[in-house]
């Protein structure tokens, strides 16, 4: 195995890393870089829009193959927050993870999605109207997150009493999954057991409804396909993933456009319809910027180099998506592209299973926000990044009338 000296290192990027993903797909789209975790070694971390789609179909590329790496599994596993994780359909293997899969597959069609988005739009505009009506408010605090649960409570079939307090656990107990050089936070595994506990009062508290997915998983614990620690892991996975994607793509939409008021003012005139410029916006303010790292089963090539068994490599959803070689835009926001953004979601097996929904209330959050506080604009230099290197969003979006809007 030979090992370029140019490690890329994912830990240097700072809030703007898209040059670099630019340079490494110049250099042949993949580069051997920093161990995405501590428990592995070095990695090949692959940037092109080819080589990442190969690396999320790859048959020998899995979440926890068999062999000397369940040595490493077992150790990461060792924390309440990724223990629960790996009981998760999101790093399950096959057949596991079709096994987990399947059953709810049928209700997070592009129908669904659709169904939705009618749903939302009144929350989303009620929502929109408050905020607008204060001096200055939160697009995250007080529109993003609490229309995300909205959808979540639907989707789940579970009444969230406190969007704030669970969005936060869940944020939390998502930095177990982010690319670290130490061990996992202890704040995520704690998040972790009160989002365990939260979802197991409410399942043993008669608080899951019949007409969402969770009585579908419980559904399946009955029927003794699946165990009751399954349904948790499912339930609380989705708690974070249901609301981690809209919320920071929302956020980094907000960002985006303010940065390209040519492309603004598309969307205010009504150039752009919502769910084009929602698809657009994926691919360019991609949420999570690295795929979970991949591990392979047996020797294989990629990229031109040697992976050997137990080595990892791992996708970098971000730059994939501004590969000029798929998306004419590349690093240029253009709301008129008309190009899907289907790598934001993955690809292969472990595609994001609710996309449609995630695309619908993106959608559903611009036509809001653009329409029930037009002229409003994101107050730049007040806003806080996310401090992650896997997921990329804002912490805060504060908004503030634009010169000359006068007070509702």
């Amino acid at each position: 195995m030979t090992i370029q000296p140019d490690l890329f290192d994912p830990f240097a990027l700072g809030s703007d890393p898209f040059p670099e993903f630019a340079r490494r797909r110049t250099e042949g789209g993949a580069s051997w870089g920093k161990p995405p975790y501590p428990e592995v070694g070095v990695a090949l971390y692959v940037f092109s829009h080819a080589l990442v789609s190969e690396a999320l179909k790859h048959p020998f590329l899995l979440q926890a193959p068999p062999g000397t790496y369940q040595e490493v599994r077992q150790k990461i596993s060792a924390n309440p927050a990724l223990d629960l994780l790996t009981r998760s359909m999101l790093l399950s293997d096959p057949p596991r993870h079709m096994h987990l899969r399947r059953p709810l597959a049928g209700s997070l069609t592009f129908s669904a999605g659709k169904g939705l988005f009618n749903q939302l739009m009144p929350k989303a505009s009620e929502l929109t109207r408050a905020a607008a009506g204060k001096p200055w408010f939160d697009a995250i605090r007080d529109i993003g997150l609490p229309l995300s649960f909205s959808g979540l409570e639907q989707i789940l079939g579970i009444d969230i009493d406190d969007p704030w307090l669970i969005g936060s656990d869940a944020q939390r107990m998502a930095k177990a999954l982010d690319i670290r050089t130490g061990n996992v936070d202890n704040d995520a595994n704690e998040a972790c057991r009160r989002l365990e506990a939260w979802a197991s009062q409410a399942i043993e508290g008669g608080g899951v409804r019949p007409n969402g997915i969770s009585a579908q998983m419980l559904a399946e614990v009955e029927a003794g396909r699946w165990r009751r620690d399954d349904a948790i892991a499912n339930i609380v996975f989705l708690l974070f993933a249901g609301q981690a994607t809209v919320v920071d793509t929302f956020g980094n939409a907000l960002a985006a456009l303010a940065e390209a008021p040519d492309q603004l003012s598309l969307l205010e005139g009504g150039t752009v319809g919502w769910s084009a410029a929602a698809e657009e916006l994926l691919r360019f303010c991609a949420p999570v910027h690295f795929a979970g790292a991949r591990i392979a089963a047996q020797d294989l090539e990629i990229g031109g180099a040697t992976i050997a068994a137990g080595q990892a490599v791992v996708p970098v959803l971000a730059s994939a998506n501004r590969d000029v070689s798929v998306f004419p835009a590349g690093d240029r926001l253009d709301l008129r592209s008309g190009v899907s953004s289907a790598l934001a979601f993955g690809t292969g097996l472990h595609a994001c299973l609710g996309q449609h929904v995630a695309r619908a209330e993106l959608a559903v959050l611009l036509e809001a926000l653009f329409t029930e506080a037009s002229g409003w604009r994101l107050d730049i230099p007040n806003v806080v990044r996310r401090d992650s290197v896997l997921f990329y969003g804002l912490e805060t979006a504060p908004m503030i009338r634009a010169a000359g809007l006068p007070a509702i």
